[in-house]
This record gives structure tokens, C-alpha cells and sequence, in this order.
């Protein structure tokens, strides 16, 4: 067969249900998909590109393809897998490699974008009859050990020959993931299940990697049978059901503030599944260095790699959770209940303090009653996509989900929402997909909306409208209040999302009253083609990250933010 058959074959075959692109770079393998049933997605920038195939692969565990072409759409393609990168989701990027004589010869658009520092392997493809090799060793490698982004160069021209292709090469375990579930040490596993018994004040910590693995009833099984509190970071929600009893809600920087007490006074930490680094253990404050620390990675090299005094169970999530469960034998009735109760007594309180803010139905509305209506709106199986920064914590740390893959959280990038949720719908076409981000997040990529509306992308996409970069604009009049001119530094005019939506032929809601939340979100599912809810939130509104610790402007008077100084002035 002809390369771009074998190209357009090797997709098929990868049961992926979307590729994403921006033109001009294989064409001809694009043609050949024409007669399957996979959307051929062709996007504004590359760096959205990057960003949809990474929540294609976070919402169903299959990788998929993004396209471009070389010189600046390959620099902009870079750009939108650092994320992936960061987050450990697979994906396969493939841009042209110019053939050689056409190298160092002035080429249009001719520069060398090395993808090596956010990729796991990066290869040149230059010969027809190693092709099937080439993209074989990228799909083991993307889907086995961690997972991560992988690229290859490409030369065009390959797509026009003949050959004979080995499809041996293409295993299909290889084509999702985790690819393989490596079991830990029994002995490791029979020493971390003894300590964690024997513990005073044990909790568990999940990351990603424990949703990546699909962990969660296992997650809960080992909670249950050793009354283990459970928290989880940002990327780790959905490792078990936030309205269980033994569920902490998350922690870190952008954190539950009632999880921070259980995770300082902890006497040992069980990490399951991530890298548990700045973010999550709040730049290395919590716990205390020193604690002691069993940690379930994939990785070898992760567990200890950013604190000491850490066993090492190295394996599959679900696996090695699986094994701790038979490694504990019966549980002693009652032997961390007095931890525990105090750990839900804690979250209790919090709940209870914010009932003003979840609750209040003030105008302008309020994040936290904002994030709390949604899930009531919503059905239980909607997958929600968040931005970084304060709209990933009011997400994270106000909408309580049940277990599962239901939750998906950038590393970083602010604008990430919006074309991670077209990826993830794509991917989960029969699932509501709900973008959660901020005016400032989703001014980034607002042109991919038409994407969204020409390939028929029922997305909703919640606007937190505020008029601001919100976190900066409270960090600046806490530092530098009384500075002429702070509005210009982090403050938006107004813009009518919902508007910008009706004209680009998507649906368009605006919503400044929260008894009107429910039911704006609720059409929106109903009607079925992509849509913008353009809620109007208190910029004032300060979410609960570490750095603006200190409850007082969550009434919307001051803000005793805390650096590693300790409290500095209020606003």
C-alpha cells in the first residue's frame, strides 16, 4: 500500500475517533480518513491543536494524533505540549522533517524545533520501509512506564511510495492506556501495609495517576478497610467519591483549607500515583520534611526523587493498591476512628463557613454557589475540564464529584480549558463536557469555538466573567495597594461572552442572577450544540489557594495573604 494508506490505516486501527490538525502537512493520509468514521478536526492555532488531542487522551485512556507543519506551526505546537508533558498524558504530535536535499537550503519555513524537552521519544522517519517501526516504538513508548507525549518527524514525500508494512509492529495493547499493570514488590507491599496499620494518623494523598489508572474502587476498598482519610490533588479527583465520609477533598497550593490541619499532623503519607511535587505538597511545607512517606508510582525514579524518608512501591495504581488490600488482612475495628472523626469534623467546620458563599445567592454571584449549582445541574456522569489558577480552585475545591473520570485539570497553562473540553467531547461524544474557565482563560483560544460549531461539538463552556485576571488583580492591590494605575495591570473591559458566542453560531446564555444557573446549564445540555454561559462572578471574590491564606475577604472584606515571611498586609 501507498504510505498515506498505511498512515490513515495505523489511526483506524488506534481506535481513536479524532485527529487534530492545522494545515498544510499530510493531506493525503487526511483524504484516506474520509472513509471512516473519524473526525478530522482542523483548528485554529497548533497550540489548540496540542491542547485537544491532550483532553482526547485525559477523557477515554486512548491517545490520539495532532498534525502540523514545520517552522512556526511546529514552535506553536511545542508550545501546547508542555501541559501534556507535565501531566503525563499521551499523545502523538507528527510535523514534516525536510528531506535531505532540501536540507540547510533555505527552505520556506525551514527551522529545527527540538520536541525532546516535553516529549518521551523523538525520531526522524525518513524511510518508507521502517515507517510501521518508527510509529510502533512511539505507541510503546507513550503508553507504557509513565505515559507522556511523544513525536516523530516525518518526511512528506513517504506518504506517495509503496511498500510492504509490517503491521506486526502495531500491537493494539499498546494503542491505550496504561499499556501494562507492573505489580510492586510483595515484600515493599507487606512493609507499607504493616506501617500504614499500625499508623496513628495515616492519610491518603491521590494524584493523577490513580485516575489515569482507573484506581478508584480500589482506592476506596483500602480506604474503607483501613480508615484512611483521602485527599487528592487537583489531577487526582475523581479517586474517590468527595461525598464519601473518609474524602478530605484536595490539597496543595489550590486546596480544601480544611485539608491542610490533617496533612501537617499526619504521622505518615501515602501517595498513590503522581509526582506529589510544589503544587501538591504546597512548595514542600505539607507535610513537614521528614514525615514519613510510602509512595505508588509507575515510575521508579519518582518516589523520593522530592522528599526523604520515602518507601518505594513501584507499579500499576490499581495494581499495587489491589495488592495492598490482600497484604492488610483483617483491619483492627476502630484503630484510626478518633484520626478520623476529627479529620471529618474539620471539614465540617469548613463547610459549614462557607454556607454564606454557596448558598447566599448574592449578585454578583459567587464562585463557590456558581461551582456548587453546576454539579447540581449537571448529571452524574459530566465530565468537567478546568483552567489553572483561582478557576481550578473554586472547581476543585467547591464541586463535589462522585469517583471516576470526571474531572480534568490542566498542570498550568492558562487557556487549556476551552480546547481540552472540544478534545475530551470529542473523545466522550456521548457524556455532557463542561469547559470551567475564567474570561482571562478563555480569551486565549476563543477563535476555536467556530471549531467547535463546524465540526458539531456539543461543548458547553462556563464563563467565569469577572473582568479580570482575578488572582493577579487580588495579589496586586495586596502588595502594591495605592499604586496609580493597578487596573491597567490584570483588569479587562467588559465583554459579552454569550454575544461573541450567538455570533459565531454557537449557543449564547448570560446569567447574572445565581437562581437563573440551573436552568441556563440544563438547556444548554438539552440543546445539544456547543454553547457559552457567560456568568457575571464577584471579582472580588478571592479563592482559597495557599498564598491568600487567611478567611477574611472570603466575606468579601480583607485578605491576610501569607507568604514564607508569614502575613503581610490586608486588603
Amino acid at each position: 500500500m501507498k504510505g498515506q494508506e498505511f498512515l490513515a490505516e495505523l489511526i483506524r486501527r488506534s481506535g481513536t475517533k479524532a485527529v487534530f490538525f492545522v494545515p498544510t502537512f499530510l493531506y493525503p493520509t487526511l483524504v484516506e480518513l474520509a472513509e471512516t468514521r473519524i473526525k478530522r478536526v482542523l483548528c485554529h492555532s497548533e497550540k489548540a491543536a496540542g491542547y485537544m488531542a491532550d483532553g482526547y487522551a485525559q477523557a477515554c485512556g486512548r491517545p490520539t494524533v495532532v498534525i502540523a507543519q514545520g517552522g512556526p506551526g511546529a514552535t506553536n505546537l511545542y508550545a501546547g505540549l508542555v501541559d501534556a508533558w507535565q501531566s503525563h498524558t499521551p499523545l502523538l504530535a507528527v510535523t514534516p522533517v525536510l528531506p535531505s536535499s532540501r536540507y540547510q537550503g533555505n527552505s520556506y519555513q525551514e527551522a529545527y524545533v527540538d520536541f525532546r524537552p516535553v516529549t518521551k521519544y523523538d525520531a526522524e522517519v525518513r524511510s518508507l520501509d521502517r515507517m510501521a517501526e518508527f510509529f510502533g516504538k512511539a505507541y510503546r513508548e507513550m503508553t507504557t512506564g509513565a505515559p507522556r507525549p511523544v513525536h516523530l518527524y516525518l518526511d512528506g514525500a513517504l506518504e506517495a511510495g509503496e511498500a510492504e508494512f509490517d503491521f506486526r509492529f502495531l500491537d493494539p495493547r499498546y494503542f491505550s492506556y496504561p499499556a501494562f499493570r507492573p505489580r510492586a514488590d510483595e515484600d515493599l507491599v507487606e512493609q507499607a501495609a504493616r506501617e500504614l496499620t499500625e499508623a496513628e494518623r495515616p492519610v491518603m494523598v491521590c494524584g493523577r495517576g490513580a485516575v489515569a489508572s482507573e484506581a478508584w474502587n480500589e482506592v476506596t476498598a483500602l480506604a474503607e478497610h483501613l480508615a484512611l482519610p483521602v485527599a487528592t490533588t487537583l489531577g487526582g479527583k475523581g479517586s474517590i467519591d468527595e461525598r464519601h465520609p473518609l474524602s478530605l477533598g484536595v490539597t496543595g497550593s489550590y486546596r480544601r483549607p480544611s485539608t491542610d490541619p490533617v496533612i501537617a499532623e499526619a504521622d505518615l503519607v501515602f501517595y498513590v500515583g503522581g509526582h506529589h511535587g510544589g503544587a501538591t505538597t504546597n512548595m514542600r511545607r505539607l507535610p513537614a520534611p521528614g514525615t514519613r512517606a510510602i509512595h505508588v508510582d509507575i515510575n521508579p525514579a519518582q518516589p523520593g526523587a522530592n522528599y526523604p524518608n520515602v518507601l518505594p512501591l513501584i507499579g500499576d495504581a490499581r495494581t499495587v493498591l489491589r495488592q495492598m488490600r490482600e497484604a492488610a488482612g483483617p483491619a483492627e475495628r476502630g484503630a484510626h476512628a478518633a484520626w478520623v472523626a476529627k479529620a471529618q469534623a474539620r471539614l465540617r467546620t469548613w463547610r459549614e463557613s462557607e454556607r454564606e458563599h454557596t448558598q447566599g445567592n448574592r449578585t454578583p454571584i459567587r464562585p463557590e454557589q456558581l461551582a456548587v449549582e453546576l454539579v447540581k445541574a449537571c448529571p452524574d456522569d459530566t465530565l468537567y475540564v478546568t483552567d489553572t489558577g483561582y478557576v481550578g480552585t473554586w472547581a476543585g475545591v467547591f464541586m463535589d464529584l462522585p469517583a471516576g473520570r470526571n474531572f480534568l485539570h490542566c498542570e498550568g497553562s492558562l487557556g487549556w480549558a476551552f480546547p481540552a473540553a472540544i478534545g475530551a467531547k470529542a473523545a466522550a461524544p456521548d457524556r455532557p463536557v463542561v469547559a470551567f474557565t475564567g474570561d482571562g482563560g478563555f480569551f486565549y483560544h476563543l477563535s476555536e469555538l467556530e471549531t467547535a460549531v463546524r465540526n458539531g461539538i456539543p461543548v458547553i463552556t462556563v464563563v467565569l466573567n469577572n473582568q479580570a485576571m482575578a488572582f493577579q488583580t487580588h495579589l496586586l492591590r495586596t502588595f502594591w495597594s495605592g499604586s496609580p494605575g493597578l487596573d491597567t495591570l490584570s483588569e479587562f473591559k467588559e465583554t459579552r461572552f454569550a454575544d461573541l458566542a450567538r455570533a459565531m453560531g454557537a449557543r449564547g446564555v448570560r446569567v447574572t442572577d445565581p437562581a437563573h444557573l440551573g436552568r441556563a446549564v440544563r438547556e444548554a445540555i438539552d440543546a445539544n450544540v456547543p454553547a457559552v454561559i457567560d456568568v457575571v462572578i464577584d471579582q472580588t471574590a478571592a479563592a482559597p489557594v495557599a498564598v491568600m491564606a487567611g478567611q477574611g475577604s472570603r466575606a468579601g472584606a480583607s485578605v491576610t495573604p501569607v507568604d514564607e515571611k508569614g502575613p503581610t498586609k490586608k486588603i
